[in-house]
């Protein structure tokens, strides 16, 4: 009897013929053994880890999270009200993001937000609007800090981007950015730190984790160090407790308080809790190769079309035949979607059992990035998603019809 890939308690293939493909299916006890191991990883205190929900923004996730006392990361107006819908206080929000417009730094300022600024002139804008407003407003800020990739020999951007950093305050400009603070009465109580995403190795985290701490000495209201975000799938969080505990612990001494340690992780909370499941709907004769067609493409998983299907690229996953898990691998297949895309790869020269028409795809590694970027462009059908408790089944949005 072939056996089946189980998704919690639950046999994926038959929760895909039950709900239909394609099919984001999210482990929810996976969200919390990642949060768990993080959480006690790092044995610093006092620490908040905001989860960044731009990976997944979906609001079952987001409670699972809450329920075990998770933080949480924003980049918009739109995440903003979502956390606070569901009863987030401003003290477990970390605002990050750039080029925030005038309306919403508007919107930040009424609701006394912590926001993360990323430039001189944001920061401009913001005192601004404080001057210009007669209700109470928050006057601590935090600054977003440019790290040169000397620093931590790290592309500032994942390829195929340009590694032209564009994000933080360059350290030569912290002078101006105190002056600017000053003139409108802005007490700089944090700052941020951001490299690039999806890292394993832990040397460039090393790098910005002593940078930072030396740039944090110049700010004298210091109060946290937001270390920011990158952790990959499957990072060392021990090895990373153990570097970053006696970097804090040597700015709380140097200040002579406790200075909050803040972290932003995403893809490492979600990415491995959850599974895109999709079905073979043809299997083409390409001459020297095979090509397994599938009903899940870029409208529906965009990571691989963007970022890279091949090892050792940004949009590489791990895919098995959901419903023969324990069969041999006999030959080498290319997974592709349904668009007329010609780069539409999802999986290229993977060595995985006999395929046929109706068996069933699991790509892998999907929580994070996944359905958050799917646009049914062109013109398919949107995916579904559910949330699974052991053998308990949350759907969060149905499989287009």
């Amino acid at each position: 009897m072939t056996t089946h890939l189980k998704i919690g308690r639950l046999d994926a293939d038959e929760l895909a013929k039950k709900l239909t493909t394609p099919l984001y299916v999210y482990d929810a006890r996976r969200v919390e053994e990642n949060y768990l191991t993080i959480n006690s990883a790092i044995f610093y205190e006092p620490k908040q880890i905001h989860y960044a929900i731009m990976c997944n923004n979906r609001l079952q996730i987001l409670k699972v999270l809450l329920n075990l006392g998770a933080d949480i990361q924003v980049n918009s107006v739109k995440e903003y009200r979502l956390v606070k819908s569901i009863g987030s206080s401003n003290a477990k929000i970390s605002v990050t993001t750039t080029n925030i417009s005038t309306d919403d730094l508007s919107f930040y300022a009424e609701n006394q937000a912590q926001i993360n600024f990323d430039s001189i002139e944001e920061i401009s804008c913001y005192g601004q609007l404080i001057k210009q407003s007669s209700t109470v407003i928050n006057h601590t800020i935090g600054i977003r800090i440019s790290v040169p990739m000397e620093i931590t020999d790290q592309s500032a951007t994942n390829q195929p981007h340009p590694t032209k950093a564009r994000v933080g305050i360059n350290s030569k400009q912290f002078d101006l950015v105190k002056e600017a603070a000053k003139k409108y009465n802005l007490k700089i109580n944090g700052i941020h730190g951001y490299i690039a995403s999806n890292l394993i190795d832990l040397v460039p985290f090393i790098k910005l984790g002593s940078y930072l701490v030396e740039c944090a000495k110049k700010f004298p209201d210091l109060e946290y160090i937001n270390f920011g975000t990158g952790f990959g799938i499957d990072f060392d969080w021990l090895a990373y407790g153990q570097m970053v505990t006696p970097l804090m612990r040597s700015i709380s001494t140097f200040f002579g308080r406790p200075i909050h340690l803040k972290i932003e992780p995403g893809r490492s909370l979600v990415g491995d809790a959850g599974i895109l499941l999709t079905r073979v709907t043809n299997i083409k004769d390409m001459g020297n190769w095979t090509q397994v067609g599938v009903d899940a493409g870029f409208g529906v998983f965009a990571r691989p079309y963007i970022y890279g299907w091949q090892k050792g690229q940004g949009g590489y996953h791990p895919v098995v035949v959901a419903n023969k898990i324990d069969q041999p691998p006999k030959g080498l297949y290319t997974i592709c979607g349904n668009s007329t895309l010609q780069g539409d790869f999802i999986a290229e020269d993977r060595l995985l059992p006999e395929i046929e028409i109706g068996d069933l795809i699991a790509i892998l590694n999907a929580g994070a990035y996944g359905a958050v970027m799917l646009s049914g462009f062109p013109g398919m059908r949107r995916a579904g998603e559910v949330l699974i408790y052991d053998d308990t089944i949350e759907v969060i949005s149905e499989t287009e019809r």
